[in-house]
């Protein structure tokens, strides 16, 4: 399981927590498969992601990178200029791993 953004969760997941509003408000319990119209309420109510059974943000950025067809060169030179920017960032905070996630996209597309 794990913690994935709303704009790649799609109908068909399930959750692995309960999927809760900005205020603690349950939406959803756990073990429910998403559907568009929970995706819907979700963004609504300012949900920005969601523990998800069986993957990963690793698995997310694989997968988009891999639709991406991003020339492995690029990526090896983006991740490199980002290395050098957050030196200073601790590894495994859930906000820096984000940041880092959306930096390397918008990196990678300026290369």
């Amino acid at each position: 399981m794990g913690v994935i953004n709303l704009e790649n969760i799609e109908a068909g997941m399930v959750l692995a927590a309960d999927a809760k509003a900005r205020n603690g408000r349950v939406l959803l319990p756990a073990g429910n498969a998403l559907t568009g119209k929970h995706l819907q309420i979700f963004k609504a109510w300012g949900v920005t992601e969601a523990d998800i059974e069986g993957v990963t943000r690793q698995d997310v950025a694989a997968a988009a990178a891999a639709e991406s067809q991003v020339e492995p060169r690029l990526l090896e030179r983006a991740q490199a200029i980002l290395q050098e920017r957050f030196r200073h960032v601790e590894d495994g905070h859930p906000f820096a791993e984000e940041l880092r996630r959306l930096c390397l996209l918008r990196t990678v597309k300026k290369l």
